[in-house]
């Protein structure tokens, strides 16, 4: 059975009202990972109060980062904005990974507390700091500006579709 013209155009029609929108959907819901990330790292960072020392202000610049390069990507798609997104996405992710470091070094200092450390290799040391088996710094909690960062960069490749 052949259908026509007329019938081609509405099942057509149909079948555009009920797709999604692939890149327009992806792009949105990168974004919104990306507000949720940042919600909740801002959370995390208040029931902690990790605001007492300049280092600890760190991750709240980041978020403040953020924030801002999730709102131009959200506002619009032009060549410059996108390179300034990804650049403060960028400084993000330095950001992070300096944070785990100093997590890690953090955990790894308190270290000189447990009575076995000094028969510990430095590799076990190190895995004890990381794993925060000693200290209380957790280092995987920077991990959530870097992710936040990362999902931000996908978000800038996904372009708008045209209209």
């Amino acid at each position: 059975m052949t259908s026509t013209p007329a019938e081609d155009t509405t099942v057509q029609a149909a079948h555009r009202r009920r797709a999604p929108a692939g890149p327009s959907m992806l792009r949105l819901g990168l974004l919104a990972l990306v507000a949720i990330g940042i919600a909740g790292a801002a959370a995390e960072l208040a029931f902690e109060r990790h605001w007492g020392t300049p280092t600890q202000l760190i991750p709240w610049v980041t978020l403040a980062l953020l924030t801002v390069a999730l709102l131009l990507v959200a506002l619009g798609d032009s060549a410059g904005t996108l390179t300034v997104v990804r650049v403060l996405a960028l400084v993000v992710l330095l950001a992070a990974a300096y944070g785990v470091f100093t997590h890690v070094s953090v955990n790894h200092g308190m270290g000189a507390m447990d009575p076995a450390w000094d028969s510990m290799s430095a590799p076990a040391q190190w895995w004890s700091a990381l794993t925060k088996s000693v200290g209380n710094a957790p280092p995987l909690a920077p991990g959530m500006l870097a992710q936040s960062a990362l999902l931000l960069l996908l978000a800038s490749t996904v372009r708008r579709p045209a209209k």
